[in-house]
């Protein structure tokens, strides 16, 4: 072994021992891709290394194959890092079609004695060092555009960096983006001087530690580790996690101090109680596990927990809140997470204050009352006006928001839907105003009394959006955000389809919001059953039938099933119209 191939081997164990350290590194600094760097590094310094010492062609195509892991993949990983760092996205099919073209590119160097296509031909010298002289293929210069596209876009990345993020450290992407041109710059340079030693391991062990370096480095700007012993000394939350069949994952200090018994609790595996408030809340968590995924997207669960009640001196009073775990392609459930707060302080000052805290709830109440009665008032003043605008519908809006009252109550007792009881009543309260945008409909056509043409429905068509739009300015200062958002809903929504061909943003399926697909199935069971200028009446069974024919396509299939069941009640709710100004 000569004293070129001893070096090479120095420099092969640098490598390796500059990757272990980066993997200690990685603990605290060091992410995914700048672990691979090195590895990568490693790999081809061990190719090089074995390439000096091979003594047949086999020896010396397999090290050529390892040396060439680097070359490939690590100016590829050079470009992920610093994408990573400027906070940037390339599309997916641009990093699955170059990462195929590098492996495809690997693999043909792999086959080189099979598949001519890399090397047209290579020819083993051995010696001290051994080598090969190789005779570029077709393949072989399909390798330097890639490396020429890779290159502009680190200088790219880097400059995007520069001229904008100033959470990232400019220095950080200077160094990674000039160790790539670096690499380039010895890699070509032995090829234009034709040196008869390779000194790209030397510079690829030099890129590796100033990769260690950087991470040492780059721990500094790292504020969560920096400060997250810090966080976990002084928290006073507490959270257990448990995976989709709510088998016990793993939890906090803060946490096991409220239940001891999760100190001892197995991972993977269901935690065995006795105490009555770790068992109330095992029970709580199974009970939302076993909810439809469809209602794990975007609901949370809270509950109240009192922990040794039997000792005044030491009862806490917890409030729990489970939010789900997502993962995965279909972001399905993978687990769920309980956050534990300790409401201890708050409980005890409102029992110290419990006459003042009785007169305080009192006074919100009745504030909260006349709010609630101004913006009725408000609610019903403007339905007031739409109806005096458009005697074509008659008691249309009265109609629809009993029917949609009704329809309410009916889904509020259901275990279909998690919704809240201020959202129900919202939805309620925001039916009389779903057309609004009808004050800015043209008189002409809101009482012409027979069917508007296709050029008079387009203007018609404009009363969603502009309701929408009134809705927003008119309620601004209501303080109940979640009626706002119903309301301005409704109004916006009601006429969407279920198959995406409503109007006025063609929204489709489940993206129509819920409560406009509760007011779609009155607002047009109404339209259908009711006497217009231009028609007669439906009789209710026609009307039902065609709510049914149009499910999946105009009305939300699971809704519009429940509405129908509901028949017997609507029909007696329309009945009790008759002989009054709201008759249909």
């Amino acid at each position: 072994m000569g004293i070129y191939s001893i070096v090479l081997g120095v420099v092969m164990l640098l490598s390796m021992l500059s990757t272990c350290a980066l993997v200690l590194f990685s603990r605290r600094g060091a992410n995914t891709l700048e672990i691979l760097m090195s590895v990568c590094v490693m790999i081809s310094n061990s190719g090089y290394f074995i390439l000096s010492c091979s003594r047949n062609v086999q020896e010396a195509l397999l090290a050529n194959t390892l040396a060439y892991v680097g070359g490939i993949f690590l100016p590829l990983l050079i470009v992920y890092i610093l994408i990573d760092y400027s906070d940037s996205k390339v599309p997916t099919w641009f990093s699955i079609v170059i990462l195929v073209i590098n492996v495809l590119v690997l693999v043909s160097v792999m086959l080189t004695d099979r598949l001519p296509y890399y090397y047209a031909s290579v020819q083993f010298v051995p010696g001290s060092p051994s080598m090969l002289i190789k005779e570029p293929g077709q393949i072989y210069y399909i390798r330097y555009i890639i490396l020429a596209v890779e290159v502009g876009l680190a200088a790219f990345f880097t400059i995007l960096t520069y001229l904008g993020k100033r959470s990232a450290s400019f220095r950080l992407m200077v160094t990674y983006a000039g160790s790539l041109f670096g690499v380039m710059l010895v890699y070509f340079g032995s090829r234009l001087f034709d040196l008869k030693v390779e000194i790209i391991p030397f510079f690829y062990l030099f890129c590796t530690l100033i990769l260690d370096y950087v991470v040492a480095r780059s721990t500094i700007y790292n504020v969560n580790l920096s400060v997250q012993e810090k966080i976990d000394e002084l928290s006073t939350f507490g959270y257990i996690v448990f995976d989709k069949k709510y088998n016990y994952v793993g939890s906090n200090a803060v946490s096991e101090k409220f239940f001891p018994e999760i100190a001892n609790a197995r991972i993977d595996s269901k935690i065995s109680a006795k105490d009555y408030a770790l068992k109330d809340l095992l029970k709580w968590v199974a009970k939302c596990a076993e909810v439809d995924d469809s209602d794990k997207k975007q609901n949370k669960y809270t509950k109240s927990i009192v922990i040794n009640d039997r000792s005044p001196s030491e009862r806490r009073y917890l409030e729990c809140e489970l939010s789900f775990i997502h993962f995965g392609f279909k972001n399905h459930v993978s687990g769920y997470l309980v956050e534990i707060t300790d409401d201890t302080e708050q409980h005890n000052m409102i029992e110290s204050m419990s006459f003042k805290g009785e007169s305080l709830k009192r006074e919100v109440e009745r504030q909260t009352k006349r709010a609630k009665s101004m913006q009725m008032s408000t609610i019903l003043g403007m339905a007031a006006m739409i109806e005096s605008r458009d005697n074509s519908t008659g008691g249309h809006i009265n109609r629809t928001s009993a029917c949609v009252a009704l329809f309410v109550e009916h889904l509020r007792k259901l275990d279909d839907y998690n919704m809240s009881e201020n959202y129900w009543d919202s939805v309620i309260n925001a039916a009389p105003l779903h057309d609004l945008g009808k004050i800015a409909v043209d008189d002409a056509i809101l009482r012409k009394p027979s069917g508007l043409t296709d050029e008079e429905y387009e203007k018609m068509k404009i009363h969603a959006p502009y309701g929408a739009k009134i809705m927003s300015k008119v309620l601004e200062d209501v303080e109940d955000k979640e009626f706002v958002r119903v309301a301005t809903n409704v109004a916006h929504y009601h006429h969407e389809k279920y198959n995406g061909t409503g109007y006025p943003d063609q929204l489709r399926g489940e993206s129509i919001p819920f409560e406009a697909r509760i007011m779609a199935l009155a607002d047009v069971f109404d339209a259908l059953a009711s006497r217009r200028y231009y028609k007669e009446p439906m009789t209710y069974d026609e009307a039902f039938e065609i709510i049914r024919q149009e499910l999946g396509h105009h009305f939300d299939p699971h809704l519009g099933r429940i509405f129908i069941s509901l028949k017997k009640e609507i029909i007696a709710l329309y009945e009790s119209f008759e002989n009054t100004d709201y008759a249909r």
